[in-house]
């Protein structure tokens, strides 16, 4: 199960009936798992059929590419207002999509080396 953190800032800015939302956008043209993460806030209702949720708050979902890749990291997602938009970020190194598609663990390890 995923350990997934909301700050108190990325809680507030949920409104109601929102979750967030990992998403996963391909980037490779020979790979349909080269690509990236992006989260953002989605109305429950929007969310796609095939989303999965990460952790037990029932707050955050992934889509299920990212989801593999999520499942059992710690990840803290946070909100970063900017002017009238909302901005939720996370504590994943920028590059992470492209460890995933590697093989390259998120975290930094190289268990198995």
């Amino acid at each position: 199960m995923s350990r997934i953190t909301l700050t108190s800032a990325a809680r507030e800015a949920l409104r109601d009936g929102e979750v967030v939302f990992f998403d996963w956008h391909v980037t490779g043209l020979c790979c349909a798992d080269a690509g990236e993460f992006s989260v953002r806030a989605v109305r429950r209702a929007r969310l796609p059929r095939r989303a999965r949720p990460l952790g037990r708050s029932g707050l955050v979902y992934a889509h299920p590419t990212a989801w593999v890749h999520l499942t059992g990291l710690p990840v803290t997602v946070d909100c970063r207002p900017l002017w009238r938009w909302r901005r939720f970020v996370s504590d994943l190194p920028p590059d992470a999509g492209l460890r995933c598609c590697l093989g390259r663990p998120i975290d930094g390890s190289l268990q198995g080396r």
